[in-house]
């Protein structure tokens, strides 16, 4: 898609697509000086636009003045309701106070234009490296489905191109919960295999445990697992007969006494 086809569909001027194309708003790629646009970067880019300037929206930008006197700008919602962005009450957006405007105004288009359930927080990127000079901080992607094993992941700089910020985090986030019913589903079935094969270790414990009151000390796993290559050997060789014979599987030989498990040994190897 072209610059000019581009325009009319999101009905913006040729030279703000040329703008998005250059600062990577949209993906698209120049081709003898002309770029060709990717139309699901734009119908994304579309719809980003639409539910920033869509009536409905939660969050806005308030100017104040902070002890200092100086100006500040805060991320408020609109609806009076308290400036809360995560799934709880206790995520209220204390720390959403800017010196600068344009972050401010970046912070609210996010909030406004992320899925359902999914935030962002102001998170100081902190480096232990001395080769690293400073700190920086970045807008975090956070949120989605509590019952999701893998959080969502996502930075900007806070400095960060509004538009661009606003299409990557969206992007990781509507990627991310597009993901989550198959992960809570593949989790849910891992926790029953899981708890299936807790329920028959345990009652595995129980029977050796009831052996070892009976017979006492059991075979050794190095017993076992010698008995167990003297039982393939003989398989391979045809070889048999001893004076003593027993269990010829794992679960059995770990039932067998010490001392009968080296007796078994004894007889297998022919070392009488």
């Amino acid at each position: 898609m072209n610059t000019t086809a581009a325009a009319t569909q999101a009905n913006v001027t040729a030279a703000t697509i040329r703008t998005w194309c250059r600062k990577g708003v949209i993906a698209a790629t120049k081709q003898a000086g002309r770029w060709n646009i990717d139309p699901a970067s734009l119908a994304r880019r579309i719809e980003i636009g639409a539910r920033m300037s869509s009536p409905s929206t939660r969050y806005t930008v308030t100017e104040g003045t902070n002890q200092y006197g100086t100006t500040t700008y805060t991320v408020t919602r609109t609806d009076g309701t308290p400036a809360g962005y995560g799934p709880d009450k206790d995520s209220a957006i204390t720390d959403f106070v800017f010196l600068k405007e344009e972050q401010a105004e970046t912070g609210a288009a996010i909030l406004n234009a992320l899925p359902s359930g999914y935030y962002v927080r102001k998170h100081e990127v902190r480096y232990h490296r001395s080769s690293i000079n400073q700190n920086h901080w970045v807008w975090r992607l956070a949120g989605g489905d509590a019952n999701d094993p893998q959080d969502v992941r996502g930075d900007r700089p806070l400095d960060a191109n509004k538009d661009e910020a606003v299409e990557y985090l969206v992007r990781c986030a509507t990627q991310h919960a597009a993901g989550t019913a198959d992960r809570i589903a593949k989790k849910a079935e891992q926790d029953a295999i899981n708890a299936a094969e807790a329920t028959v270790r345990a009652a595995r414990e129980a029977q050796l445990a009831e052996a070892h009151r009976t017979k006492g000390p059991l075979a050794t796993p190095r017993q076992v697992d010698f008995i167990l290559q003297l039982l393939a050997r003989r398989e391979r060789t045809g070889e048999g007969g001893g004076f003593f014979y027993g269990p010829t599987d794992r679960a059995g030989i770990e039932e067998m006494s010490k001392a009968d498990a080296s007796t078994y040994i004894t007889s297998l190897k022919g070392d009488y």
